[in-house]
C-alpha cells in the first residue's frame, strides 16, 4: 500500500536530497581545483553522516508535524542542530575547533536533540529546549570573552544563532495552541 498523501519521490524530495548530495560533492570538486579544501576520506564519511541526518530529520519533521507549525519548527531545529555541529566541527563557533567553549556549543545541541527523541518532538519540551539554546549562545560567548583572552567573539554570529533558536521556539510555542 503506497502513502498517496506523501508520495515517495516527489520534486521538493528529489530538489532536496539532490542539494544535500550537491553540497558532499563540492569538496571533492573543490580538491581538483586547489591546495586549501584537503579533505579526509573520514572528512566525508562525517559530512556525510551529518547531511544524512539533516535530510532525515526534514524528513521526519514533515511525517511526525501534527501541524504546518510543528513541522516547520521541527524542521528549524533540525537545521540549527546540523548548523550549530557542522560550523563548530569545522571552525569552530569562537576561536579552533579544539577550544573548550565549543564543547557547550555541541553538548547543548547533543542534550536537546536527546530531549527532542525521548519526548517525541512534543511542542512544549522542545519550546524550552529551543529557548534555552537562544538563551545559550550569548552565556557561552560571555565565557568565552572572559576565560580565552585574545579570541573575538563573533557576537554578530552568536545574535544570529540566539535569534534562530528563539524562533524554533517560538514556533513550538504557536504549535502548542494548535
Amino acid at each position: 500500500m503506497t502513502d498517496t498523501k506523501t508520495p515517495w519521490l516527489n520534486g521538493w524530495r528529489i530538489a532536496g536530497w539532490g542539494a544535500l548530495l550537491a553540497l558532499l560533492a563540492l569538496p571533492a570538486v573543490a580538491m581538483q581545483f586547489t591546495r586549501e579544501a584537503n579533505w579526509s576520506g573520514g572528512d566525508f564519511v562525517f559530512a556525510a553522516i551529518l547531511l544524512g541526518l539533516l535530510g532525515g530529520g526534514v524528513e521526519l519533521a514533515f511525517r511526525i508535524g501534527r501541524s504546518g507549525l510543528q513541522a516547520a519548527a521541527i524542521a528549524l531545529f533540525t537545521l540549527l542542530s546540523f548548523l550549530t555541529l557542522w560550523s563548530n566541527m569545522a571552525v569552530g563557533i569562537i576561536g579552533a575547533e579544539s577550544e573548550p567553549v565549543n564543547g557547550g556549543f555541541t553538548l547543548a545541541v547533543f542534550a536537546a536533540i536527546v530531549l527532542a527523541l525521548v519526548f517525541k518532538f512534543r511542542p512544549a519540551v522542545m519550546r524550552g529546549a529551543c529557548l534555552a539554546l537562544a538563551i545559550l549562545q550569548p552565556i557561552l560567548g560571555l565565557v568565552a570573552a572572559f576565560t580565552m583572552p585574545g579570541h573575538g567573539v563573533e557576537w554578530g554570529v552568536l545574535g544570529v544563532f540566539a535569534a534562530l533558536w528563539a524562533i524554533a521556539a517560538l514556533l513550538f510555542r504557536k504549535a502548542c495552541a494548535d
